[in-house]
């Protein structure tokens, strides 16, 4: 270890700052004079001058991840974050993107490393991406690199745009009788792995009809409805089976068989009995019967391999993921400055405030924020004017001005009570300008575009609701130093250093 003011300041604890003591000239040393001016006009060059210093600043916050008496000492924290924004900016995969800092001089310059230093092994990305979840820190990621890059690049917040976009989640979107077959496979699979002896008690028409090899799920269309009564009794008897064991009750595969049950089914008072042509005719009775689809709420279980996502009408299953940015004409570039994954279930209304507070205590609360209807409303707007913020925004329909009716201009700022608010929002709409003000707020479908085009954020790899929002702060934080790259390389290589970071 070198002898340096930050080894000597940690003492013995395992956590180690990346010392700014190293030897930086490695790496340069050995290039090339043109293949290291190439790599200093390519995006390394910047990012090693600009981005770097940030994520080392931020180290010290991550510091509680490792033990004080327990293992070595770690690598460099800020090199295991800047390859896992690099990851997400590119859309790579851990094996590619720990490929490219091993074998690319451009990681190796970006990380001022020598070609020895430039690797990690997937065990120590696996585990500082395990203490980002653990710790509920990725939105620590994408705050201080944000907060970083704004006043580097002189940025002005005091207006912002407002959108969501709708995401998938890794899971495969299933029918009805899809959705029953397969919590029933996934949960038969954890008994068999776990309770074996338990598994093969089950009646042997049940574990033919939902197996590992069984296809039951795949009805043609007229098949379909008498499958769901059979697959619905099936459910009411593994609940049944199950419901007092201490072990098996606390299961969480058994816990979405529960949940499934009680959201699609009915308990009858009766019990039904199979038909002659039901595939569960030796089974016996089942006092179940299947809910209308009509009273089947946004809010049930959609799959059993990510019990959080959520369904909406319009935009189907998944999650929304709500998208602030700055939005100033003089601005040099735009970047985002909040994330937050919501249901998909959910409506944007419930947005517009918590963004606009989250935006605040960040220190970056815009002065107007510029939204669609959805966001819109007199309870919000007043909300927002409570916290400084004017929301431009179109009023909803039963606020709507009238036309070929003439509306005094709104006061400069919103009022901050309900009924005054929404005669502003009116008022507002009314004017001339409005069109031309509110136009700007097209510009960010270009950024959902984007996210969702370069950086995968449109299908994730990850699912679970904890693991999503840790994989959207960092394409967040991806998509931001993407941005701020691209305005720094100079103007001649835009090109270039676009299609490197690509």
């Amino acid at each position: 270890m070198v002898d340096s003011p930050y080894a000597r300041a940690y003492g013995e604890t395992m956590f180690r700052p990346t010392d700014p003591q190293q030897d930086i000239f490695g790496t340069a040393g050995l290039l090339p004079a043109k293949k290291r001016a190439a790599c200093e006009k390519s995006w390394a060059g910047p990012f090693r001058e600009k981005a770097l210093p940030i994520l080392l600043r931020a180290e010290p916050e991550f510091a509680e991840f490792y033990d004080e008496g327990n293992g070595r000492p770690n690598r460099s924290v800020a090199l295991v974050l800047g390859t896992l924004i690099l990851k997400e900016a590119n859309d790579l995969t851990d094996e590619e993107a720990l490929d490219a800092l091993r074998f690319d001089m451009r990681w190796w310059c970006a990380f001022e490393l020598d070609p020895e230093e430039a690797d990690l092994c997937q065990k120590t990305l696996h585990n500082f991406r395990a203490k980002l979840l653990a710790h509920e820190k990725g939105a620590l990621v994408f705050r201080r690199l944000t907060d970083g890059l704004i006043p580097a690049l002189g940025l002005k917040v005091s207006r912002q745009r407002l959108d969501s976009t709708h995401i998938l989640s890794n899971f495969a979107r299933l029918n009805r009788l899809g959705l029953f077959c397969e919590t029933i496979r996934v949960f038969l699979h954890a008994l068999k792995k776990g309770h074996q002896d338990l598994h093969d008690r089950l009646p042997a028409g049940l574990l033919k009809r939902h197996g590992e090899e069984s296809w039951y799920r795949d009805a043609r269309r007229e098949e379909g409805p008498r499958r769901l009564g059979v697959v619905a009794r099936d459910l009411y008897r593994l609940v049944e089976t199950f419901k007092g064991h201490r072990t098996i009750g606390k299961m969480e595969e058994f816990k979405l068989v529960e949940r499934l049950l009680s959201e699609q089914c009915e308990i009858t008072q009766e019990a039904s009995k199979p038909r002659d042509d039901d595939d569960d005719r030796g089974d016996g009775p089942a006092p179940v019967k299947l809910k209308d689809p009509k009273d089947i709420r946004g809010n049930t279980l959609q799959t059993p391999h990510d019990p959080d996502v959520t369904y909406s009408g319009h935009k189907g299953k998944g999650y929304e993921v709500q998208i602030s940015e700055t939005c100033m004409p003089e601005n040099p570039v735009e970047l985002i400055t909040h994330v937050a994954v919501t249901p998909s279930a959910g409506s944007d209304a419930k947005a517009t405030i918590p963004v606009i507070e989250a935006l605040c205590e960040a220190g970056h609360n815009p002065e107007e924020l510029v939204a669609d209807t959805t966001y819109s409303g007199a309870t919000n707007a007043a909300e927002a004017a409570k916290r400084g913020v004017n929301l431009l925004a179109p009023a909803p329909a039963m606020g709507k001005p009238e036309p070929g009716k003439s509306y005094p201009a709104p006061e400069a700022a919103c009022p901050k009570g309900r009924t005054k608010a929404g005669e502003w929002l009116r008022r507002q709409e009314a004017q001339p300008e409005f069109k031309g003000r509110y136009a700007i707020r097209a510009g960010i479908e270009a950024t959902n575009s984007e996210c969702k085009r370069v950086q995968g954020l449109g299908k994730l790899r990850v699912r679970r609701e904890m693991r999503v929002k840790l994989a959207v702060y960092l394409k967040a934080a991806g998509c931001n130093l993407r941005r701020a790259l691209r305005y720094w390389i100079e103007p001649s290589l835009a090109v270039e250093g676009a299609a490197a970071l690509a």
